[in-house]
Parts: structure tokens; sequence; C-alpha cells
């Protein structure tokens, strides 16, 4: 007898390949203006880390673009049709429906003011890919740099296929924890990794981000970030409360201060932006 379908994985495997056509007509779009596009996550990982792209759900369809490019990017989807929603608390960050998909368009590697590592700098080591959909492929550690942020925004509490996502891409021949190390030392964000890492080891049992945290040391590099972190935690991690405190994580002092500030116009404009029923950017 024929082991029955399981409909779970065909659904997820449909997922994927409308995405990467959904993505390839974005892409597209963008490309006409000049305005290059850095896929992460799910659409990527996929494929990248997974043997079938079937087991990874993808929910929606994550990008990083440049600053300077938001502008651009916002008055095509307006001449599309694709409905820009801007509420977000978080500066530099756009939604776009296209084709019935929300595309994630952020203009930072995580928080806003949080990370130093631009996003120019991760577009510039990424790869061309043509298969099995044209887009560029964040260089290996500058996604798992992205992943690990992601996580720490979320107060640690990624979904299911994100976590899945962390554990795997260390277990991948061409990851080397001193350069993801590096990495994050040089975007200021050691001690986001160090916690990251040491969660994932002691609370989810991946020993290899066991080796990154060992790596690093035993303590955490910066005690006000860690401290911040714990507070936030003991208090009960919320929604403006963790913006506030992921913003102002950087291990560089003065860096905080401006994702404080980040943060806080953030705030300040999605509450504007509610109170007076905005969905699109002016």
């Amino acid at each position: 007898m024929r082991e029955p379908v399981d409909m779970n994985l065909v659904a997820t495997w449909a997922r994927q390949h409308v995405a990467q056509d959904v993505f390839r007509r974005f892409k597209q779009a963008l490309d006409a203006a000049a305005v290059r596009v850095l896929p992460v996550k799910g659409i990527v990982t996929g494929r990248l880390l997974y043997d079938d792209p079937a087991e990874r759900p993808i929910p929606d369809i994550d990008v990083r673009i440049a600053p300077r490019d938001l502008r651009t990017v916002l008055a095509i989807a307006r001449g599309r049709g694709w409905r820009p929603r801007t509420h977000s608390p978080r500066l530099y960050e756009v939604v776009l429906e296209v084709d019935g998909w929300e595309i994630d368009v952020e203009c930072a590697l995580g928080p806003p003011g949080l990370c130093a590592i631009r996003v120019e700098q991760a577009l510039a080591r990424a790869r061309s890919i043509d298969q099995p959909f044209p887009h560029l492929e964040p260089e290996l550690h500058d996604h798992a740099l992205i992943l690990f942020l992601n996580s720490f925004k979320d107060g640690l509490r990624p979904m299911p296929w994100s976590l899945e996502d962390l554990r795997r891409i260390v277990r991948q021949s061409a990851f080397d924890a001193s350069v993801l190390i590096e990495r994050a030392r040089e975007g200021r964000v050691l001690t986001a990794l160090w916690i990251v890492a040491d969660w994932l080891a002691e609370n989810v049992g991946a020993v290899e981000w066991r080796a990154v945290r060992e790596r690093i040391g035993p303590r955490p590099p910066s005690a006000r970030v860690a401290g911040v972190y714990r507070f936030v935690e003991k208090r009960g991690w919320s929604g403006k409360l963790g913006l506030v405190a992921t913003a102002t994580s950087s291990d560089a002092a003065w860096r905080s201060a401006a994702g404080l500030a980040l943060a806080a116009l953030g705030i300040a404009r999605s509450r504007l932006a509610r109170a007076a029923g905005q969905t699109e950017a002016d």
C-alpha cells in the first residue's frame, strides 16, 4: 500500500512555490527602479536549510532593502496598488500586500539603531542565485545574524519554524562560529548573540549554539544589556516594552541612546497613524 500523502506538506510546498513567483514579480518591479532587494528567512531558508522546502512553513515574505530606497519602494507600491502599511512602531519598516501575500520590507538587520552592520553591507556580501528563482542569497553568517536578531527582538519567543531555522543554520558545513562572533562584534550586538546562544543551548538543547556561547565567554559582554533584557523578561514581554528594550541593546552606549530615540519616534508615529486611521505613508 502507498503511504498516505501528508496534505500539510503539499500545502507548504505549494506556498513556497507561490511565494517564489510573487517575489519574482516584486523583484522585477524593483529591478526596473535599480533597487536591490535581499530576501531573507523562509523564502531562502526553505531551500538552503531543508532537504525539502515543504518542511519549512512560509506565512509571508521577508526582505531587506537599503534605507535610501524606501521612498522608491513606497512609490512603486502605491503605483501598483500594493497597499503599503506603515503603522508599525518600528521605523523604516513597511508591509506590502502583493497578490494576496504580505511582504515585510525592512531597512535594517534588526530593530532600527541596534546593529551597526548596514543592509548595504549585507547586500554587498550576498551572491546572485538563479535557481529555483532569481534572487540575492545572504552570506551565511549575515543570515545567521538576521535570524538571531529576529529571535532577540521577539523576546526569545520565535515561531516554531524560525526556531528550526536557528537550529539548522549553525549545522551548515560552511558555518564558522568565529565568523558569526566577529560579525556580531562588528555590529555591536555581541551581547545579544550571547543571550540568544545561551537560551538556545540551555532551553532548547541546541549544542551547536552552546559552542557559540562558550567562544564568546562565560558571561554576556555587556552587563547593562543583559540586565535590561532580564528586567523586561521578568516584567513580562510586551510589544512596546520589548521594542524599547531591544532597540537599546547595542553594546555601544551611544547606539543604545540612538536606538531609544528611534523607538520613541516609532511609537509616537504609530499612535498618530492609528488615531488618524492612516494606513499609508505620507
